[in-house]
């Protein structure tokens, strides 16, 4: 990256500290974290890419992860320098914490075995098991159309456009399954709208909760600044060395 573009990592680093304490009371004015899913295509990745460097990244808190194949074919500062984005998360780095945190998740490039994943809802992928749990959460899954239809024109700039009618009309009909999931499919001259809802509803947690999350091997519980604990809630998670962690 050239040295006058401020790093991303160091302003999104710096934006969470700032916010840290009391952000919960300011839900609507901070900016939304946009977490960038990358993968692999027949047809190229430099639109995805391109797609992604053009991102305001004043607007948002873009952070960007790849699945560790696509390493074997560039370096982290390679795909940092086509993209002008240091902020970068490895996939092993990937934890249940910061995907409770995402608000809206960014396909560039939605490859066939990714989609196909997706509509087989194939957890064991991680990438699917992000994305799937974001579609059930509430939160916007957004990509670009591009891969997954076999009738935009950059097929036929990269001579992918003479294969048989029934395989396109299949890519067609996978296309409609994405957008039947609720995953928003925009092009690459549209614009996002980064926007994000989430509701902070009041919950109260019993014991009977924190018994479930023994029970089921977990050693944390997600709550919101709005979570209502019941004294006997407290003790319990404390006698059972579950970890209360506000998001």
């Amino acid at each position: 990256m050239g040295i006058e573009r401020q790093s991303a990592l160091t302003e999104n680093t710096l934006y969470e500290l700032c916010n840290r304490n009391g952000s919960g009371r300011r839900i609507n004015k901070r900016k939304p974290y946009v977490l960038a899913l990358i993968t692999s295509h027949l047809i190229g990745m430099e639109p995805g890419l391109s797609y992604l460097r053009d991102l305001s990244n004043a607007q948002m808190m873009l952070r960007i992860s790849a699945e560790d194949e696509l390493f074997s074919h560039f370096s982290l500062q390679e795909l940092v320098n086509l993209i002008g984005n240091d902020d970068w998360i490895l996939q092993r780095e990937l934890s249940e914490m910061i995907i409770n945190q995402v608000d809206i998740i960014f396909l560039p490039i939605l490859s066939f075995s990714l989609v196909s994943d997706i509509l087989s809802y194939n957890d064991r992928r991680l990438l699917v098991r992000i994305i799937l749990k974001a579609i059930l959460s509430g939160k916007k899954v957004i990509g670009l159309r591009l891969g997954a239809d076999p009738y935009h024109p950059i097929w036929r700039m990269k001579g992918m456009d003479k294969g048989p009618q029934i395989l396109k009309r299949k890519l067609q009909e996978q296309l409609q399954g994405l957008k039947s999931l609720g995953i928003k499919l925009i092009d690459t001259n549209e614009k996002i709208d980064f926007t994000f809802e989430k509701a902070y509803k009041k919950s109260i947690i019993t014991e009977k909760t924190i018994r479930y999350v023994h029970q089921n091997n977990q050693s944390f519980l997600f709550i919101s600044n709005e979570t209502i604990l019941t004294p006997l809630a407290k003790d319990l998670a404390r006698e059972l060395k579950i970890s209360l962690i506000t998001e």
